[in-house]
């Protein structure tokens, strides 16, 4: 990725869940135009290890720190370790069970919703603190917050919250010069999706109404949230972007 432009050299960039899928996707595509990145991820060390390599290698100064969302102690730690300027955050971490919503347990449904949504506000609290010159905020959610997705349990509905959240925020920190945004996925084939039960039948079913003919990889989201984070979309805030080849106008 050598396009020169957007350049985000001298930048503090953290990410949660930067260390697979599409976060790690995104921790790349920002490495490679010179962001420093703190990578936020929970359990999988390794994954962890390889994508600060990666970054790296791409020249671009890199840590990786584990924290578990659930807990605001462990969210801020995670955003203390950027420094006291913090210019970039983008919440990719997200769980949740692949299942009916009707079965989805209390504890099941109060963790996918701390996670996925209250996480990001406070994300955003503790790194806009860090934004006196203004910044880029940006969430990750997906089709299943504004359209009925089968078995994606409290997914769908913690995905819902989290752009509420974007719009209040936007609205809130925009006096201060600092942008939120969401980006919404179209179905992306990452290991955590194919755990999905009838994910052949979803990926059949996407591919036939994309006007593109083909899925999403998490590189296309990548983009999409390197278009939000540069001086390109200077004018934009309170959105949600959909990136899912056109498969949703058809549906």
């Amino acid at each position: 990725m050598n396009a020169p432009f957007p350049d985000l050299f001298g930048r503090v960039a953290i990410v949660s869940g930067g260390t697979r899928g599409i976060g790690r996707a995104i921790a790349l595509a920002l490495a490679a135009r010179g962001a420093r990145l703190v990578l936020g991820y929970r359990a999988d060390a390794a994954s962890a290890e390889e994508t600060v390599r990666a970054c790296r290698d791409l020249g671009a100064g890199a840590e990786a720190v584990p924290a578990n969302l659930v807990h605001p102690e462990e969210v801020r730690a995670l955003v203390a370790t950027a420094g006291e300027r913090v210019d970039l955050l983008v919440h990719a971490a997200a769980l949740g069970s692949f299942k009916p919503l009707l079965e989805v347990k209390p504890a099941q449904w109060d963790l996918t919703l701390a996670v996925n949504a209250r996480a990001f506000l406070l994300l955003a609290r503790a790194a806009s603190e860090r934004m006196p010159d203004g910044g880029r905020l940006v969430g990750l959610s997906s089709l299943g917050g504004s359209r009925f997705v089968p078995e994606y349990g409290a997914i769908g509905p913690s995905k819902a919250a989290l752009e509420a959240v974007v719009r209040s925020l936007a609205c809130e920190l925009g006096p201060r010069g600092i942008l939120v945004n969401t980006v919404s996925a179209g179905l992306v084939p990452t290991d955590s999706v194919k755990l999905h039960p009838r994910f052949e039948e979803l990926a059949a079913h996407a591919r036939a109404a994309s006007p593109l003919g083909r899925l999403g990889s998490p590189e296309d989201v990548a983009a999409a949230v390197l278009f939000l984070v540069s001086p390109l979309a200077a004018w934009v805030t309170g959105q949600t972007l959909v990136v899912d080849g056109g498969a949703s106008l058809a549906t």
